[in-house]
């Protein structure tokens, strides 16, 4: 059996996982989590792409008979020369790069062993990697979501844990509510709003009703959603947005796949920031009376 670390310890609940071009919400019974991929390697992103365009600038400048007047490349057969400088700013960038694919291989390891803590039953939908490569290609190179899937899907064989990964034909969890209600929403609606009253992040609440996918059917059973979500599951899912908006602020930034919380939930988030139990909504209730004045949503 191969060595494991006491912290890593795999834990026994049913966790549902949404995965995005940039971002992952994780959703357990006890506790959530919306984080983006790979948030420390955007300083590297940077160095990258100054040393990219110092390399097109060095080629130009030994090969200037290789492009035309408006700066094309030629059509027809060229033969390119490589200075010496362009040659150690190549080993520069590989030299980075090949750093950057180590450490976005040890963040998706140290992201895997956190879902596993939390459980290794592992629900997610399946999703198609290479059409988001066409679409989305900078993001997808850089956080490669893919990746991650396969080593959390790895890691949960080897501690004896259960995965399903189920149509999105059958399911459409972002267009769907525990209600039974089915409404499409556009790419930029990060907010999943419903009639019947349910209000969250669209990320998270996909997460959440992936937890309750049935293994045989693949179908969401939406009683034990409602039963669920009316536990405490709602209380969890908004710590877990407001935690992750106000942790990822970069100079007054959001990143807008974490959509906006609405200006109620803002105002009580210190209130969500305190270690409380999942079941404890009469307090959260209470806090926004006094915070707000507004009539609190049911639980």
């Amino acid at each position: 059996m191969p060595f494991l670390k006491p912290k890593n310890t795999i834990g026994i609940e049913t966790v549902g996982i949404d995965v995005g071009t940039s971002t992952v919400a994780i959703v357990g019974e006890t506790s959530a989590k919306l984080c983006q991929f790979c948030d420390e390697l955007e300083i590297s992103q940077k160095k990258i792409r100054r040393l990219q365009r110092k390399i097109d600038r060095q080629r130009r400048s030994v090969n200037p008979k290789n492009y035309d007047e408006k700066g094309r490349v030629k059509k027809d057969a060229k033969n390119w020369q490589k200075s010496q400088r362009q040659k150690q700013t190549e080993y520069q960038l590989s030299n980075i790069q090949r750093k950057t694919a180590a450490h976005r291989k040890s963040l998706h390891g140290k992201l895997a062993n956190e879902v596993l803590r939390i459980g290794n039953k592992i629900k997610l939908e399946k999703v198609s990697y290479k059409g988001w490569q066409r679409r989305y290609g900078k993001s997808i190179g850089l956080r490669a979501p893919s990746m991650f899937v396969n080593c959390l899907l790895r890691k949960a064989e080897s501690a004896a844990g259960e995965t399903l990964i189920f149509s999105t034909a059958k399911t459409a969890l972002s267009q769907t509510c525990q209600c039974g209600n089915k409404k499409k929403k556009s790419l930029s609606n990060r907010v999943h709003q419903c009639a019947c009253g349910v209000v969250a992040q669209r990320d998270l609440y996909s997460a959440f009703l992936a937890r309750f996918v049935d293994k045989e059917t693949q179908l969401l059973q939406a009683e034990l959603a409602r039963n669920s979500w009316s536990q405490g599951a709602e209380l969890l899912l908004r710590r877990a947005w407001i935690k992750a908006v106000n942790n990822s602020r970069v100079d007054g930034r959001v990143p807008s796949s974490f959509g906006v919380p609405p200006e109620s939930e803002r105002v009580v988030s210190k209130v969500l920031e305190k270690p409380t139990k999942v079941s404890d909504a009469v307090a959260l209730c209470e806090s926004r009376q006094e915070v707000g004045g507004q009539e609190p949503p049911p639980f």
